[in-house]
């Protein structure tokens, strides 16, 4: 009898650790909660006001209304951008802090021997580029060569010397500058500046006769006949600068360009990276991203973190191989 009462104690005990499994697993556990569930931080490694923050804010705006949550823009500045590179990298990787980042900060910066040998592109996942932008080589309208082919003629000559302005020395626009001068066999001297504000300054005020800047620092000049354009450095003629060459016309297989995209710190799950990417295109796709795009001197690029993963390997090495050969340094 005692056994069998020690029996149905131990049915009754079992029975309800079954029940008690059971009624966990009905409760979400947190882990599953969605995606997004909270606000989403987006890192800046510029100041407000400048192309990437303002990029960082029109697409927030409507990523975050698309995903019904709030998009905070955080500017975390210096170092060319690698200090809001660091502070997402030790981010905890759950997608709630995504990182804008340019092209000189995962094909330029890495290279640096002073960077610290922070590489974003082993600290970091991509998620989607977002728009890319051509750089413009501009001239004094004093400066006796109209195209890029009458450059380089002029400095073979030797008879003045040539030197081009940049935003800086471990910049996209300094490499243009290098590569060009590669291609056509000449040499100019580099003139970094803070900024291409000041560079279009000096170029207007006839202190330097050339520089390579974005086309909305530079085109609204040209329009006014206050200087002209030799040449844009993207593979094909911009479409919204049909008249000016690609430099590539000259020399073929010349091809530098801007990027700003998005990536997360390493680990994040796939399914997160999926979201954000699939949002983000969405957004992309609209007339009236495009439409601002198009004001900012940009186009749209989308596609998926292996298109974007893919860009960035291509110009990281041939990015690398010109920073080692010339020696850049940071500012």
């Amino acid at each position: 009898m005692i056994s069998d009462r020690l029996f149905r104690v131990k049915a009754r005990i079992l029975g309800a650790a079954v029940v008690a499994v059971a009624l966990v697993a009905m409760v979400p556990s947190a882990k599953a909660q969605p995606y997004p569930s909270r606000s989403i931080t987006i890192l800046v490694g510029y100041s407000a006001g400048g192309q990437a923050d303002a990029l960082a804010r029109t697409i927030g705006k409507q990523l975050g209304e698309n995903l019904k949550t709030s998009i905070v823009i955080e500017n975390k500045t210096g170092a060319n951008g690698m200090i809001a590179a660091q502070a997402a990298a030790r981010a905890e990787p759950d997608g709630y802090t995504i990182l804008m980042v340019t092209d000189a900060m995962v094909t330029i910066d890495p290279h640096l021997a002073t960077s610290n040998h922070f590489d974003l592109s082993t600290a970091m996942e991509p998620v989607v580029n977002v728009a890319w932008s051509p750089l413009l080589l501009a001239a004094a309208n004093n400066l006796p060569a109209n195209s890029v082919a009458e450059l380089v003629a002029l400095g073979k000559q030797k008879t003045q010397n040539l030197s081009f302005g940049t935003s800086g020395s471990s910049t996209p626009h300094r490499l243009a500058g290098e590569m060009l001068q590669k291609y056509g066999g000449f040499t100019m001297t580099h003139i970094p500046y803070k900024g291409t504000a000041a560079s279009v300054n000096d170029l207007l005020g006839g202190q330097i006769p050339l520089l390579f800047g974005a086309p909305t620092a530079v085109e609204p000049l040209a329009a006014a006949g206050k200087i002209k354009l030799l040449g844009v450095t993207s593979e094909k003629r911009y479409a919204l600068l049909p008249n000016v060459p690609a430099i590539s016309e000259t020399f073929a297989g010349f091809k530098i360009i801007s990027y700003i995209g998005f990536m997360l710190p390493k680990t994040t799950p796939t399914p997160v990276i999926t979201t954000l990417n699939k949002e983000v295109n969405a957004v992309l796709a609209t007339d009236t991203m495009r439409a601002w795009l198009d004001k900012q001197g940009m186009v749209a690029v989308g596609g998926t973190p292996d298109d974007f993963k893919r860009q960035i390997g291509i110009d990281y090495q041939a990015r690398g191989e010109l920073v080692r050969a010339l020696g850049i340094t940071t500012e």
